[in-house]
């Protein structure tokens, strides 16, 4: 018997692949639904993801897991549309439009040109030795890499902060390189789309190919039982078995485990606004220039799925990296007053709807993380997965459990 502890994309990845292999498990989730962090509330006929989350078409460990089909995708246009404070520019991606993107008041001729370069590269560049950089002595931050590259300050401000600040959690791109090339990568060579049902149908999607009696939901997990080979529920409860699988964070392993707290994780908060009046019409985000903006970018999310709001009405997402200790309203209002900077019409014309925050996001990614093994001393007969292990991402977190799934197979 195996026990999988966890029920996020990593734990049911781990018991999709052991039911394919006939092997006998049980997982068990603490929460009444499956997804971990991947999480969607509705409010008042409105869908609300947990954090602004995508799914790239270059991620091809989803396609392994469940029908996409069925999710009813819909899908981002490769582009942004920037506002350096002045106007609105319409990227598009150089592999998509190759001479709408050469012409494109954007970036100047030289970050183009280091751009394209940089982009041609990666083509030609496994995604296992982008990743392997990340447990590299040799590898930095993503700001110290764009800036060796040659990349200017109206780069930064204008895209690679507003983008993949929001991307990585992280305004300051101190975050590994090695990670951040196998971003771009993925986005370069994939389109984004989201479940018609919102990103928590992607979890949902997986657990309707496991028998439901072998998964229990509403049952956390307090510790390992040691002599007598299996896990301690909190109703006092033992579930004997042979192998034990933690498909958790990186906080609720250590506290399991009885380790030190890892390194801090970082966080985000998403204001959800609601409107009639609609901003703009291209499926694409939105990235308002400058380091010290309180919204990273947002998105009139019923531009790509129309099903996120009822019948005549908008709604607006909000990436927010730092509160600031601001209360609820005066993110909100904070929040709604940035939006109508871009878009003049937005003023007094968005009703704030939600704020949902998540402390834990992604975990730290620092140069070099994934050479540092969180948990090196794991008990007999114990394996640990998730998304802190190679980087935070969907395909991150799905072949994380599928691998260690295989581990357990193989003895």
């Amino acid at each position: 018997m195996i026990a999988i502890v966890g029920g996020g994309l990593a734990g049911l990845a781990c018991a999709l692949e052991l039911h394919r292999s006939g092997a006998e498990f049980v997982l068990l989730e603490a929460a009444p639904v499956v997804g971990g962090r991947q999480r969607t509330s509705r409010k008042d006929g409105f869908i609300l993801d947990h954090g602004f989350q995508v799914v790239l078409s270059s991620y091809g460990a989803v396609a392994s897991v469940c029908d996409i089909a069925s999710l009813r995708p819909c899908w981002f246009e490769s582009g942004a549309l920037l506002h350096d404070g002045r106007r609105l520019t319409h990227l598009v991606s150089p592999f998509q439009n190759p001479v709408s993107a050469l012409f494109s008041p954007a970036f100047s001729i030289g970050d183009k040109f280091r751009l394209a370069r940089l982009g041609a590269e990666l083509l030609f560049t496994p995604c296992k030795k982008l990743l392997a950089r990340c447990a590299s002595t040799a590898d930095f931050s993503t700001r110290a890499f764009l800036k060796q590259r040659g990349f200017s300050e109206s780069f930064f401000s204008r895209f690679a902060q507003p983008f993949f600040g929001g991307v990585l959690l992280d305004n300051e791109l101190a975050t590994s390189a090695g990670l951040f090339l196998y971003y771009l990568k993925k986005f370069l060579t994939g389109r984004a789309w989201i479940p018609a049902a919102g990103i928590q149908a992607l979890p949902e999607a997986l657990a309707t190919r496991l028998p439901s009696t072998l998964l229990r939901l509403k049952t956390r997990v307090a510790a390992i039982s040691h002599d007598r080979n299996g896990v301690v529920l909190e109703n006092g409860e033992t579930i004997r078995a042979d192998q034990i699988i933690l498909a958790l964070d990186a906080p609720s392993l250590a506290r399991l485990l009885c380790l030190p707290t890892p390194p801090p994780a970082r966080g985000v908060s998403v204001v959800y606004f609601k409107t009639q009046t609609s901003l703009y019409e291209d499926p694409c985000i939105v990235l308002p220039e400058g380091q010290s903006r309180r919204v990273r970018h947002f998105v009139q999310i019923t531009n790509v799925a129309r099903g996120f709001a009822p019948e005549g009405w908008h709604l607006i997402s909000a990436t927010i990296l730092d509160d600031g200790g601001l209360s609820t309203e005066q993110l909100a209002n904070e929040a709604a007053r940035e939006i109508s900077g871009v878009f003049p019409r937005a003023a007094g014309a968005l009703e704030h709807l939600e704020t949902i925050q998540v402390p834990y996001a992604v975990p730290g990614q620092a140069p070099g993380f994934a050479a540092r093994n969180a948990f090196p001393d794991l008990p007999q007969n114990v394996y640990a997965c998730g998304d802190w292990e190679r980087g935070a991402s969907i395909q991150a977190a799905l072949r994380s459990g599928i691998e260690t799934a295989k581990r357990v197979l193989c003895g």
